[in-house]
């Protein structure tokens, strides 16, 4: 049965950092797969997009589009190994908040687990504003929270349509990154025995 483990958070919350780590220490072999990346190469097949911070900026539907295409494949990476999905739950556009998974894409993906990165706002703007090589919008801290609070809100969503289990790992700046790395090894050495 495929096994796969959404992890997300929004921008500038250490996922990326975690993701690494851990899968260096989990039992099981993941294959990484960033849901944006496929999204990126559809829309560069189909010439709607240069750069990925492009991707924010297209049409609602032409996003949805992209999002069903990629959703497909990795229900076929899934069948030969477990994935970690690297994605957002949600994306900011200039006209509002988009769901990064629709019903008939998560439905599609049907996850196991779905993992989200926390930090404080104080937190996350501070790493944004040290990350020098994407192209982000500035938020202040209420704006960081109420994207934070949607992402929750969001995984509940994503969960009532695939069955999968929420998990909130906190990424603090004093403290975190080494208990965020176990907690999320834990979730992922669930899938060994779904692959022996």
């Amino acid at each position: 049965m495929p096994f796969v483990v959404m992890i997300t958070g929004i921008p500038g919350v250490g996922k990326s950092t975690i993701t690494r780590i851990a899968l260096k220490r989990t039992r099981a072999k993941f294959r990484l797969v960033n849901f944006g990346d496929l999204m990126f190469e559809e829309a560069v097949k189909a010439g709607l997009v240069k750069h990925r911070d492009e991707m924010r900026k297209l049409e609602p539907r032409t996003q949805k589009e992209l999002q069903l295409k990629a959703a497909q494949r990795i229900v076929e990476i899934a069948r030969k190994e477990p994935v970690l999905l690297d994605t957002h739950a949600t994306i900011k556009t200039p006209v509002g908040y988009l769901l990064g998974f629709p019903r008939e894409v998560i439905e599609v993906i049907n996850p196991n687990f779905i993992v989200i990165i926390e930090a404080t706002p104080s937190e996350i703007l501070g790493r944004r504003l040290r990350d020098l090589k994407r192209d982000r919008d500035v938020e202040t801290e209420e704006q960081i929270e109420r994207h934070q609070d949607l992402n929750r809100a969001a995984a509940i969503s994503y969960a009532m349509h695939s069955n999968a289990l929420v998990k909130i790992i906190e990424n603090h700046e004093d403290k975190g990154l080494e208990e965020a790395v176990n907690e999320l090894v834990k979730v992922l050495d669930l899938a060994v025995g779904e692959y022996e």
